[in-house]
C-alpha cells in the first residue's frame, strides 16, 4: 500500500451512527448529517441501513453521491436532502442541467432577502419542485441574515407558486462544548423567529454540528415548538480529535485513519510521509495523533512531511508503518480520491471517495 493513505474504519462508523441513533431517542429531535464529512457512498450507505433519511450536503458532487443513492434505495422512503450553502447562479444552472431522482426532496438555502428573491425567479424556470429554508445567522457571522432581517411579511408571501417554504436552518458551529449559555441565547432567538413565522409541524427547525448539538437538544424551545426539531452533525461518523467531548458522551469509536511511513530518522526525531497535503491543513495544534505512540510529539506539517520528535528508543523505525488519528476528519476525507475499508478489525476492500474536490464547469457545459 501506498502511503499516505485515508483508511475508514466501516464497524466503528456503524457504531457511531448508533450511538447519536441511541442519544436521539431520548429526545423528539431528528438527524441530518452533513455528508461533508464522509463524502463517500460506502459510508452514506451505513447511515442508510441505521435508517437515516435527511441529510446535508455543501457541494454538486455531495448532492450527486446522495442522489446516486436515492436511486439505489427507489421504493424506499425518499431522501430529504438540504444544499446548506447559498447556491450561486452556475450551481443553479448545473441543478437545472441535472436530472435527480423524483423521489428525493431537495431544498435550497436562502441566504438573505434578496437571495431568496433570486432563488424565486429561478425557480420559475425550473419545472422540479423545490424546497427552501431560510439561513438564520445565530451567531457565527459567516451565512444567513440576523433573525430581526428575516421578520418581514412579504419574504414568505414572495414564495407563493415557486419554493416550499421548509423551515429555519441557524448553524451554530461557533459554539464549543463548553458554551451552553451562549448557544441556548441564540436558540432563544430561533425560536422567536420561528413563532413569528408561524412555523407548522410540516416545518422543521435546523441547529448544530458535532460541538454544540447536545445544547441544542438540552434546549427546551427548541423541542417544544409545532415544528421539528433536527441536528445536523456529521463529524460524529468518523470522529476526531476536535470531536473529544461528542466522543466521549457518545462513547464514540475513531473511524479514519491516515496510514503513514517513516521516511526519515534523525536525532530524536522521525519524519512522517503525511503533511499538510495529506492531513487537515486548516486546523491549530494539534493537528493529530499518532496511534500506539503515547511518548511522541508531533511537529508542525509542511506540505509532504510531518515532524515527529521523541526518546530515541520510542521511535518508529524507518519504513515503519504509523496510524494518524487527524484533528479535522471532514478537511482530511476531501484529500483523498480513494479509501481503504476495514470491517471487524479485518481488510474489506477500497472505494472511490466519490464527493471530493469541486467540478470545473456547469452542469452540461464544457467552455
Amino acid at each position: 500500500m501506498l502511503t499516505p493513505a485515508l483508511v475508514v474504519d466501516l464497524s466503528a462508523a456503524a457504531h457511531n451512527i448508533a450511538a447519536m441513533q441511541r442519544r436521539l431517542a431520548r429526545s423528539t429531535a431528528r438527524w441530518r448529517p452533513h455528508i461533508k464529512t464522509v463524502k463517500q457512498v460506502n459510508v452514506v450507505r451505513e447511515l442508510l441501513l441505521a435508517g437515516v433519511r435527511r441529510f446535508k450536503c455543501a457541494t454538486l458532487p455531495e448532492l450527486r453521491l446522495l442522489d446516486s443513492l436515492a436511486r439505489d434505495h427507489a421504493g424506499d422512503e425518499g431522501l430529504d436532502i438540504l444544499w446548506a450553502y447559498p447556491t450561486t447562479a452556475a450551481a443553479r444552472a448545473s441543478l437545472s442541467g441535472i436530472h435527480l431522482h423524483p423521489d428525493a426532496a431537495v431544498s435550497l438555502l436562502a441566504d438573505s432577502p434578496r437571495h431568496l428573491r433570486e432563488l424565486v425567479a429561478w425557480a420559475r424556470t425550473d419545472a422540479r419542485p423545490w424546497g427552501v429554508y431560510l439561513d438564520v445567522d445565530v451567531g457565527m457571522h459567516r451565512t444567513g441574515t440576523p433573525p430581526q432581517g428575516w421578520t418581514d411579511p412579504d419574504t414568505l408571501a414572495a414564495l407563493a407558486g415557486t419554493l416550499t417554504f421548509r423551515g429555519l436552518h441557524g448553524y451554530d458551529g461557533h459554539h464549543r462544548s463548553e458554551e451552553r449559555s451562549l448557544a441556548h441565547g441564540a436558540y432563544d432567538a430561533l425560536v422567536e423567529l420561528a413563532r413569528h413565522l408561524g412555523l407548522r409541524r410540516d416545518h422543521a427547525v435546523i441547529t448544530s454540528g458535532t460541538h454544540s448539538f447536545e445544547h441544542a437538544l438540552l434546549h427546551e424551545g427548541l423541542g417544544a415548538g409545532p415544528w421539528q426539531q433536527e441536528v445536523s452533525p456529521g463529524t460524529i461518523v468518523l470522529s476526531d480529535l476536535r470531536s473529544a467531548p461528542a466522543a466521549e458522551a457518545l462513547g464514540l469509536r475513531q473511524a479514519v485513519f491516515v496510514a503513514a511511513r517513516v521516511i526519515s530518522v534523525g536525532a530524536g526525531r522521525v519524519t512522517l510521509d503525511a503533511g499538510s497535503k495529506a492531513l487537515n491543513p486548516d486546523v491549530r495544534p494539534p493537528h493529530c495523533q499518532l496511534l500506539g505512540w503515547p511518548a511522541l510529539e508531533v511537529g508542525t506539517p509542511s506540505e509532504e512531511h510531518l515532524p515527529v520528535s521523541g526518546p530515541q528508543d520510542a521511535l518508529p523505525q524507518l519504513g515503519e508503518l504509523v496510524w494518524i488519528v487527524p484533528a479535522h476528519a471532514c478537511t482530511t476525507v476531501n484529500m483523498y480520491r480513494e479509501a481503504l475499508y476495514l470491517r471487524d478489525g479485518a481488510y474489506a476492500g477500497t472505494g472511490k471517495v466519490e464527493a471530493a474536490g469541486h467540478p470545473l464547469w456547469v452542469e452540461g457545459h464544457h467552455d
